[in-house]
C-alpha cells in the first residue's frame, strides 16, 4: 500500500484525526483527481477534474485541520466518487 493510500485511509477514519496536516491534505486531493490553487490569503480552491470544486482554509499557525475541515474534504471526496475507489490518479 502506497504512502497516499495510507494517509486517505488514515483521513477517512475511523475515528476522524484530530491532528492531519495540511500538507498531507495536499496529498490526499492529488492522489484523487484535484488541483489547488490559492489567489493569496490562507483560502484554496480544490477542483477535481470533473468540475466539482470547493474551498478549504488553511488554519494557521500549525496548519493542522480542523474537525469541520476534515468533515468538509471527506464530503468533497463522496461527492466525486474517490472514496469508493473510482477516481485515484496514482
Amino acid at each position: 500500500m502506497s504512502k497516499k493510500d495510507k494517509l486517505l485511509l488514515r483521513l477517512i477514519g475511523p475515528p476522524a484525526p484530530k491532528d492531519f496536516p495540511w500538507s498531507d491534505l495536499l496529498t490526499v486531493m492529488g492522489h484523487c483527481g484535484f488541483v489547488h490553487r490559492c489567489s493569496g490569503g490562507s483560502h484554496f480552491t480544490f477542483e477535481h477534474h470533473s468540475g466539482f470544486r470547493f474551498t478549504v482554509s488553511r488554519t494557521h499557525p500549525g496548519g493542522i485541520l480542523k474537525a469541520y475541515q476534515v468533515r468538509d474534504v471527506l464530503e468533497a471526496l463522496t461527492m466525486v466518487g474517490a472514496l469508493n475507489g473510482e477516481e485515484r490518479n496514482g
